[in-house]
């Protein structure tokens, strides 16, 4: 994995941890994001996550966003490169 990949997964279990201790969401949302972010946390710390892999963590993250409605989506499907869940919930950004 890049190091650019490597920061992404790590940006993104950053976002979810941040997310998690805020307790916003329902249980169900909470528990899907929970598992995605052990997955994403164990990806950010090995060279041999692929691209493949981070695309299906960000999958997986909008799925949880989408369907308890945390936050607007700029975009009707797919993951967003201005991502309003990471940008609430990193601490470089959700401070602003």
């Amino acid at each position: 994995m890049a190091n650019w990949e490597r920061r992404e997964a790590d940006t993104l279990a950053e976002a979810i941890g941040k997310h998690l201790k805020q307790s916003v969401g329902t249980a169900v949302e909470n528990q899907l994001l929970a598992l995605v972010q052990k997955q994403v946390d164990e990806a950010s710390t090995t060279v041999s996550t692929t691209p493949a892999e981070l695309t299906r963590f960000r999958s997986l993250v909008c799925t949880a966003c989408r369907s308890g409605k945390l936050y607007n989506c700029d975009v009707p499907q797919g993951w967003s490169e201005n991502c309003a869940f990471v940008y609430a919930n990193t601490t470089e950004f959700g401070q602003l």
